[in-house]
């Protein structure tokens, strides 16, 4: 496979990833960086700051910053300060927030079910390794 078709597939992959959970946002009335700081929460116990967001997922801190906002104002996501350090805000769902988290993961399973039809283990601890370091690579340009 030529490079050019693996980010491709890529591309795509990500394109069926986002139809994917489009039914989730509908059924929620949430945008897909909503629930994509939701399901952030949901999958990384530990990381629960919206630079944790940031950094990780790629995505602009203004959009991170409005997602939060707008899941605050509808009791999905609560704000809580650090008792040590005042300044650090952390992102806590809601009851709420868990059931369209819930929601939102039951979706990325069945996906990634599907993606990885026909893969073995092998194959995806193979192609795990390599796209770290491909990532780690990305990560030297800058």
């Amino acid at each position: 496979m030529e490079l050019s078709n693996y980010f491709d597939a890529m591309n795509r992959a990500k394109k069926e990833y986002v139809r994917c959970l489009e039914p989730v946002c509908r059924q929620y009335q949430l945008t897909q960086n909503e629930l994509t700081v939701l399901l952030f929460l949901h999958n990384n116990p530990g990381l629960d700051r919206a630079a944790d967001i940031v950094s990780c997922r790629g995505i602009a801190k203004s959009h991170v910053s409005l997602a939060v906002s707008n899941l605050e104002a509808r009791g999905i996501l609560a704000r809580c300060l650090a008792p040590a350090d005042r300044r650090a805000c952390h992102l806590a769902l809601t009851k709420k927030g868990m059931e369209i988290a819930d929601a939102g993961a039951e979706r990325q399973r069945q996906f990634f079910e599907a993606l990885y039809t026909g893969v073995t283990p092998e194959e995806r601890e193979l192609m795990r390794s390599i796209t770290q370091k491909i990532m780690d690579n990305v990560a030297s340009f800058a």
